[in-house]
């Protein structure tokens, strides 16, 4: 085995690791094709509005902060639970909210609403990294740095492929990178990132 395979085995993020078992479920062959609402189907996780109307438990509604946008109650197993989400919210934000709220699900067997900070934080972190593992699969990455060869690929461009918002899609960058990365081109036959300054 050559050091490179080894030194991708032992950086292997367990995050990214979730995020690949539950995309093996489906036939995706485009990032544009990743639906999160088919995904929460799939593993039986519900999506409802984030409205009383649709609350089985009054208390549960009455406890949540008013500019609450999604918020998630994982069942205490099988990866199951209720995804609660603002109905107003533009289709990428509910894009981006559902894919968080569902690796809770997946991920988390504990109710936010009543968790300390610390652990709120915590699964938080968790979650906004196995999502972003999720809608921007390594697999896809691919097809930027094959662009970046012919012609330069910025962060609205990498955003737009992925139908993320192009401050998801400098956090995705960031987890492979270590640095911000506004953007890939060709120098000298080989591809670089671009960081633009301030």
């Amino acid at each position: 085995m050559k050091l490179i395979e080894l030194l991708h085995i032992e950086n292997k993020d367990i995050w990214e690791e979730q995020a690949n078992k539950v995309l093996s479920y489906f036939p995706f062959n485009y990032p544009d094709e990743i639906d999160i609402r088919e995904i929460c189907k799939k593993f039986g996780i519900k999506v409802k509005p984030l409205d009383i109307n649709y609350f089985d438990d009054e208390d549960l509604y009455e406890s949540i902060e008013l500019n609450i946008k999604a918020f998630s109650v994982p069942k205490a197993n099988g990866r199951r639970g209720t995804i609660y989400i603002d109905p107003d919210l533009g289709a990428i934000e509910k894009k981006i909210l559902l894919a968080e709220e569902f690796c809770h699900c997946y991920a988390h067997h504990i109710s936010q609403i009543t968790a300390d900070k610390h652990i709120i934080g915590k699964t938080e972190a968790q979650a906004k990294r196995m999502s972003a593992y999720l809608l921007m699969p390594t697999k896809f990455m691919e097809n930027i740095y094959f662009t970046a060869a012919e012609e330069p690929v910025m962060i609205s461009d990498i955003a737009d492929y992925f139908a993320v918002t192009e401050e998801f899609a400098h956090f995705r960058l960031q987890l492979i990178y270590h640095h911000r990365v506004d953007g890939f081109s060709n120098v000298k036959g080989n591809i670089g990132s671009i960081e633009w300054l301030e």
